[in-house]
């Protein structure tokens, strides 16, 4: 899959020490790292407890930037060590590091500009102007709204500083190169969303916590579906694939209560420590609702995955894990279509801003699609425009233009990615 995608175990905004000497940077173009600006965010107790609510709940930012305690549930932060870093990987030729976020002036952000924090967290290019490693989840990030981003800022700078030396994170210039021209800067407003109405709250919290990127299973050989689980997610020197988090009976077919319960208790401790659930417990009721609801919108995926048994091979992910011989690749049922429709959908469709295009074509009375050089899959009618991916990563739907021509393809996602026609 040549998508963008985060994986949150594994962070890099690295800080050095004065004794090692800094690794080879690749020097960024303006196309990918915009100048920095002198903007600096006002602190105000709005901004202050809505900083605190996000840090700590949804963005999981102490997850991934403190060290762990893994003798308790969860694993959190050691004590008095929240948000001072942590040392990810260090083996080969790549040193992956999670810097410190406490406002230490010299191991720490206090001498870190507002913008240089604004920039890394939604645009992947770290204070000193270098490429960050997508394990730092600027592409969920950028979705936060500006006062988002302003309050998590705001409340970072709140933090008790703590001088915690970490070396530099290190990357070869060939991924930094390769990182780099994936860049996008953000040189407009976020503007803030209406959040009024559960199914649109949820989506903004699913799309900022990055559920899809730890959720999906982009590197398996099959693709069971968009949050249908099977990706392998390393925390230190332990692994899990991640689970199944789609309405289906294979997933999570818990009702607003009971996902709240799963949440707040880790389901009852049986949640291994990739999985934040202490983070996310801080959430509220509310907000936890809203996922719930909308998670209940997404196309359901077949696919049982247990980390507490014996891998048996799956069929569905092309992997081993616990339960994999439980699942079946279930083929979706079909609605009858006129097929001449068919010849209207041919065509290769990019998105630029995530770097993919799908190529359809048609087989006798079978509409194919092809992500990329991924596999060929078939394409399931469920109207006349709308199609289930199996092996895919999410249900497609073609669109005309007011003339009558298919001009977009649509990918039903968190958030709906079009596509354009370019052949």
């Amino acid at each position: 899959m040549n998508r963008l995608i985060f994986i949150f175990p594994l962070l890099l905004i690295g800080c050095g020490t004065e004794k090692e000497k800094p690794p080879a940077h690749l020097i960024l173009t303006e196309a990918q790292a915009r100048p920095l600006t002198d903007r600096a965010f006002d602190v105000t107790p709005a901004r202050l407890a809505r900083g605190k609510y996000l840090a700590e709940g949804v963005l999981r930012c102490f997850f991934c930037h403190s060290e762990a305690n893994h003798d308790l549930p969860g694993s959190p932060p050691m004590e008095g060590m929240t948000g001072a870093g942590v040392v990810w990987w260090d083996r080969d030729s790549t040193r992956l590091v999670a810097p410190n976020l406490t406002p230490d002036n010299e191991t720490g952000i206090g001498r870190w500009a507002d913008d240089m924090l604004a920039r890394a967290i939604r645009e992947g290019v770290g204070h000193d102007g270098r490429v960050l490693s997508t394990s730092m989840n600027y592409g969920s990030f950028r979705r936060l709204t500006d006062e988002d981003l302003a309050a998590v800022i705001v409340y970072l700078r709140s933090l008790p500083p703590i001088h915690n030396p970490l070396p530099q994170t290190i990357l070869s210039l060939d991924e930094q190169a390769r990182l780099a021209s994936r860049l996008s800067p953000l040189t407009g407003p976020v503007p803030e969303r209406d959040l009024s109405d559960p199914v649109e709250r949820g989506r903004y919290l699913v799309l900022v916590g990055s559920c899809v990127g730890c959720h999906t299973s982009w590197y398996s050989s099959r693709n069971p579906g968009l949050l249908g689980g099977g990706n392998i997610i390393e925390r230190g020197e332990q692994k899990y694939f991640s689970t199944n988090i789609t309405a289906h009976p294979s997933g999570m077919p818990y009702n607003a209560e009971a996902f709240i319960n799963v949440i707040r208790t880790g389901k009852g401790g049986t949640l291994g420590p990739a999985m934040p659930w202490w983070t996310y417990q801080h959430m509220t009721d509310e907000d936890l609702g809203a996922i719930h609801a909308f998670m209940q919108t997404m196309n359901p995926i077949a696919h049982y995955i247990n980390n507490f048994v014996e891998p048996t091979w799956c069929t569905v992910c092309g992997q081993e894990h616990g339960l994999g011989d439980r699942n079946r690749i279930e083929m979706p049922t079909s609605v009858a279509v006129d097929l001449a429709l068919f010849d209207d959908y041919v065509g290769a469709y990019r998105s630029e801003e995530y770097g993919f295009t799908i190529r359809v074509r048609r087989e006798g009375d079978h509409l194919r699609a092809q992500e990329d050089e991924g596999p060929v899959v078939d394409l399931i009618p469920q109207s006349d425009t709308r199609f289930l991916m199996p092996g895919g990563i999410a249900p497609l739907r073609f669109v005309r233009d007011e003339d009558g021509q298919v001009t977009r393809l649509v990918s039903e996602e968190v958030e709906e990615i079009v596509l354009q026609r370019i052949e």
